[in-house]
Order: structure tokens, then C-alpha cells, then sequence
């Protein structure tokens, strides 16, 4: 397995989510299981894949007036239920899947354990990891460099919405440029908000790379794979500044 560069790849929810209709959509998650299909001689993937298409409970949640606990459970549900959708889009590409689920759910998905995640990957399954961590309070994004390092990853891919990481929200700030690669310090002195905190410093302690580039581009997964300036890299290197931006 180690002939082949181990991602684990974060997918949002709202991946599955039709802008126009307000519904539900899998084209995209097919077109994702179609590049996998095209990376699979150099490439192996496991994802988490969020639940923001079906509830966030720091947004639903509150809006519930439920409490911050199980405003957070309800969210990890929601990740189950991607889940499924995403394996079984998965699987009609002919990709080979298990699915983890940290919340115990038998008829959903295997226990997501150590003994289990060996097994998955010495068949050669691509491995989906739902339900969080488990545990309230702790977002996806902690959840990829949580199961990022339980798999051997070589990077964590954050297939996001944006371009890559930006020195200021460039919805507020028009000047606003893209980073082309950015320390995990200066991610969290200044408060590059595309992780959150907790992410950023699990994987400055484990030395884990991140890229985070647009998943709703063309062909995103090959171009990441292929081109090393695509989106923003994230990680530890004194042979280039903390802060490079692309037009420098």
C-alpha cells in the first residue's frame, strides 16, 4: 500500500447539495468516485465526509434552542447518513468501500478501530469514515487528521469551496490574495479560519501536511494529485517563507 501516496480526503456535505433546487445531488460525489477510479495505480483514499447539507449544530442546533451536546450529535447523524450516500455512489464506480462509523451503528457501518482500519486497507477498500470522532465538539476538520494519522497518510486533501487559504476572507476583503503555502503557526497566529484550531494544531504536533483547494472544480482531485501549486499547502518548511502568495 505504502507504493502509493495515501490521502485522506475531507469532503463537505455540501458536496450533495443542489444550490438551485435546495434538494439533493450525487453528481458531483460521482464525478469525484470517477477521478479516484483514474488516481487509483498511485493513489489510495480514505474520506470524511461532513454533514452541513443536512444539519450543522452550531447553526440548526441553536436555532433549536438544543444543547451545545446534542446539537453536535445530531450533526454527526447527519455525517452517517452522507455516508451511505457516498458509498453507495461510490461502489457504482466500481470502488471498492468500508464504511466507519464512530457511532455505534452495526447495520450503517464497522466499528471504526485500529484492527479494522488494517483490515479495510490490506483488502484494498477505499474507507469512509463517518459519525465524527465519536465524541461532541470536535468538527470534521479535527476528524480528517484524526483518521488522517490512524491511516498513514501522506497529506490530508480539505476539498473545500474556496481556491485555498486566503490572508484575509476575501468575501469582506476585494485586496484579499491566495497563499500558496502557509505554516501551521502563522495558520493559527493569524487566524486563517479555513481549519479550525484544534485541526491545525493536531497536525502541526504530527507534522501532517494539508492541501485545501476548490472541489468544485474541473477535475480537482486529478489536478491536485498532479499539480503542486493547485489550492494551499499547509505545513512545516524553512525552505520557503511562512507566507508565499502566487503573485510574489
Amino acid at each position: 500500500m505504502k507504493s502509493k501516496t495515501i490521502i485522506l480526503l475531507k469532503l463537505t456535505g455540501e458536496l450533495l447539495k443542489n444550490n438551485h433546487s435546495g434538494g439533493l445531488d450525487g453528481s458531483l460525489v460521482k464525478k469525484i468516485a470517477r477521478q479516484i477510479v483514474q488516481l487509483q495505480s498511485t493513489h489510495h483514499f480514505g474520506i470524511v465526509i461532513g454533514g452541513g447539507n443536512f444539519f450543522r449544530g452550531n447553526k440548526q442546533g441553536v436555532q433549536l434552542g438544543l444543547s451545545l451536546a446534542v446539537g453536535h450529535q445530531v450533526g454527526m447523524v447527519a455525517t452517517l447518513m452522507n455516508g451511505l450516500i457516498v458509498k453507495d455512489l461510490f461502489e457504482q464506480e466500481g470502488l471498492p468501500i468500508t464504511l466507519f462509523s464512530a457511532m455505534a451503528s452495526s447495520e450503517i457501518g464497522v466499528a471504526t478501530s485500529a484492527q479494522n482500519i488494517k483490515k479495510a486497507l490490506e483488502k484494498g477498500d477505499y474507507l469512509i469514515f463517518a459519525g465524527g470522532t465519536g465524541n461532541p465538539f470536535f468538527s470534521t476538520d479535527t476528524t480528517a487528521i484524526v483518521r488522517g494519522l490512524q491511516i498513514g497518510a501522506d497529506c490530508v486533501w480539505k476539498a473545500t469551496n474556496v481556491d485555498g487559504i486566503y490572508d484575509s476572507d476575501p468575501r469582506i476583503n476585494s485586496n484579499a490574495y491566495l497563499l500558496s503555502r502557509v505554516s501551521y503557526s502563522d495558520a493559527l497566529s493569524n487566524n486563517l479560519k479555513i481549519l479550525d484550531a484544534t485541526a491545525f494544531a493536531l497536525a502541526k504536533e504530527n507534522s501532517m501536511k494539508i492541501r485545501v483547494f476548490n472541489v468544485f472544480r474541473d477535475d480537482a482531485l486529478l489536478e491536485a494529485a498532479s499539480n503542486n501549486r493547485f489550492g494551499t499547502v499547509v505545513e512545516n518548511n524553512n525552505e520557503y517563507p511562512i507566507l508565499e502568495d502566487y503573485g510574489k
